[in-house]
């Protein structure tokens, strides 16, 4: 069910209510219990996080000057030697250490 948020012209307070949309909208203030309620437009709670379709496919000019800085520097990888010829390794008797 939706989450409506209503503001009271006798308080001013905001509160929120969980109802079917065919239910009526309300009336009675539940704070103070005064009429005069109105049903009032809220930002929605939708958050994209992550890299998706959004981040990758539709980025404004500043979004992409933005994950260029960003990114990581280059890393250092390992690289392993080549294997023995010999096959003296695999015993622990390399040829190349002695």
């Amino acid at each position: 069910m939706p989450m409506y948020e209503y503001e009271c012209g006798s308080c001013g307070r905001r509160f929120e209510v969980i109802q079917k949309f065919s239910e009526p909208l309300l009336t009675e203030c539940r704070l103070c219990h005064a009429s005069g309620v109105k049903k009032v437009l809220s930002s929605a709670a939708f958050v994209l996080k992550g890299g998706g379709w959004y981040a990758s496919d539709y980025p404004s000019a500043d979004r992409k000057k933005g994950t260029d800085t960003e990114k990581p520097a280059a890393t250092v990888t390992e690289t392993k030697a080549p294997a023995c010829a010999g096959g003296g390794c695999a015993a622990g008797a390399c040829p190349a250490k002695s």
